[in-house]
């Protein structure tokens, strides 16, 4: 076997995409890779290093990096266009083009990266071998035949550990994926928890419009954050100008008060792969940053249609994590040493949104990927599962009033139970410390003073509470809660509320409020039913 790594050459266009048409196929939705003059383009492009494998005459395999993502101070390589004619796998041609691509970039860049597709270990086993290690999962990141996952790969080169940041101060949700992420890259887990950390408040309206090409010069001069201290990175800034901006399919969305924009966000929209990227983030103050996140991302949802919506965030911004965590983004990588700011390099936490129904198919991981995939997986299933809680909680009437970031994080003390036909919840006269929501199900209040009359003094059915005084005090019960058929509840315990309440007081004074008002308003009622009752004895 005649096998030569080298670089690609015009000799090589027709040979590369009828690799390309022999191993997807004409389904395949990047139809740029059949292009001549765009692979031709490609040959020419110094932020590409772009490898062969001539193998008996004819190209057996294609491979590049791709130095032209992020600013050109990040130094970045992301390792990918791994392609292996069929015919000539297990004879370590993949291999032999990535250890190519390997040496002839490792003095040009500091972080490198390569996403591998998930439903095979092939391109897995590659980058182990080459050193990189797993440090995320994106799930359901690519359109191919259907939706592909892709686990995320990373590997510092240079003075990447050198120029860290130490000590990156992150959200809990991001804890676990960040720890597994430096312990993979041999960095220590030095991640800082900032517990009950206050989100932007995304509940602030301004109007918002579409970048002009006249308002750049205005945005532009609006440096705190994108300059001084970035949040979001993405490669792409609004001083690349405005031509440039739409030329790469992007835009900004610009927020503007009394007419002056405060602030945009730069996202770009992927019409193959139905997906959105959040790229960039201006702002004059805080105020606006929940406002313009959210926005593009209902955006993304109802507009343009996007079932994957991702940022990168900086892992020193625990209030942007906290945000986007309240919108059903999770982490699903963490990047030691991404990207380099001043004089450092900073830790880059990847956080995605999966807007379609989560089905990931047939999976297959090397084992060196599992414990990631595990916590990415985990995060996920969690967040369906609190967006469905949270749309319970924002329809009872103790939590009316309650803003989503409170409904957020009152939904995630609850814990759920099942109770089958028949079963007590609790009995009368037990210890009531719990507060009981119904999601599936119907649940019967039954007084054993009234042994005789065989109706129930209330019948609570899904969207309905329960229990809510234990909230207030710690009595035993005074009545009894049986299921009249299988039921489905979530819990709050008096404990766990309080602790709530202890870090945010405005939430525990509005429930007690909404449950003082439901109380005078069940008292009337009563006062109302006993008015009747003693109008009717004397009758």
């Amino acid at each position: 076997m005649g096998l030569e790594i080298r670089r690609i050459e015009e000799r090589d266009v027709d040979g590369v995409i009828a690799l390309y048409r022999k191993v997807y196929g004409e389904d395949f939705p990047f139809k740029q890779f059949y292009e001549p003059g765009w692979v031709r383009k490609g040959i020419y492009d110094d932020g590409i290093v772009w490898n062969v494998a001539e193998l008996d005459g004819r190209v057996g395999g294609s491979a590049a990096v791709m130095i032209n993502v992020g600013d050109h101070d990040d130094l970045l390589g992301e390792f990918g266009r791994l392609v292996v004619d069929p015919d000539c796998r297990s004879q370590g041609i993949g291999e032999a083009l990535g250890g190519a691509r390997l040496e002839g970039i490792r003095e040009r860049i500091e972080f490198g990266f390569g996403e591998a597709r998930a439903v095979h270990v092939g391109a897995q086993k590659i980058m182990a071998r080459l050193g990189f290690v797993p440090i995320g999962f994106e799930p359901m990141k690519y359109v191919l035949r259907r939706r592909e996952s892709v686990v995320f790969f990373g590997q510092l080169f240079g003075n990447a550990r050198t120029l860290r940041k130490n000590n990156p101060q992150v959200i809990k949700a991001v804890h676990a994926l960040g720890s597994r992420a430096l312990e993979n890259m041999g960095l220590e887990p030095d991640l800082i928890v900032k517990a009950e950390v206050e989100p932007y408040p995304t509940d602030l309206e301004y109007e918002a419009v579409e970048l002009q090409n006249d308002w750049s010069h205005r945005l532009l001069r609006i440096e705190q954050g994108r300059v001084t201290k970035p949040e979001v990175f993405g490669g792409m800034h609004l001083d690349y100008g405005y031509l440039k901006i739409k030329a790469a399919d992007a835009t900004y969305l610009v927020a503007r008060e009394h007419g002056t924009p405060v602030g945009a966000i730069g996202f770009a929209v992927d019409d193959i792969d139905r997906k959105c990227r959040i790229f960039e983030l201006i702002e004059f103050d805080d105020a606006v940053k929940g406002f313009l996140l959210r926005r593009v991302t209902e955006l993304a949802e109802t507009q343009y249609g996007c079932d994957y919506i991702e940022i990168d965030v900086h892992a020193h911004s625990p209030r942007l994590q906290a945000t986007l965590d309240l919108m059903g983004y999770v982490p699903v990588a963490y990047c030691p040493s991404m990207v380099f700011h001043s004089v450092e390099r900073l830790d880059v936490v990847k956080m995605a949104k999966l807007v379609c129904e989560y089905d990931l198919g047939a999976i297959e991981l090397i084992d060196e990927a599992k414990p990631v995939f595990d916590i990415v997986n985990n995060a996920v299933v969690q967040k369906k599962k609190g967006v469905e809680i949270d749309a319970v909680m924002s329809r009872i009437g103790i939590f009316e009033g309650l803003g989503p970031g409170a409904i957020d994080r009152i939904g995630r003390i609850c814990t759920e139970r099942r109770f089958k036909a028949g079963e007590t919840i609790f009995a009368e006269g037990s210890a009531g410390a719990e507060m009981y929501v119904v999601t599936k199900g119907s649940i019967e209040i039954r007084d054993s003073a009234r042994p005789s009359s065989g109706e129930p003094i209330a019948a609570v059915c899904a969207g309905e509470i329960f229990g809510e005084f234990a909230l207030i005090d710690a009595l035993p019960r005074s009545m009894s809660a049986v299921c009249v058929e299988d039921a489905t509840v979530l819990v709050i315990t008096k404990r766990d509320f309080e602790h709530v309440m202890a870090h945010l007081p405005s939430i525990g004074s509005r429930v007690y409020r909404n449950i003082a008002e439901t109380l005078v308003s069940r008292l009337r009622r009563t006062n109302v039913a006993l008015a009747d009752y003693r109008l009717k004895y004397k009758e």
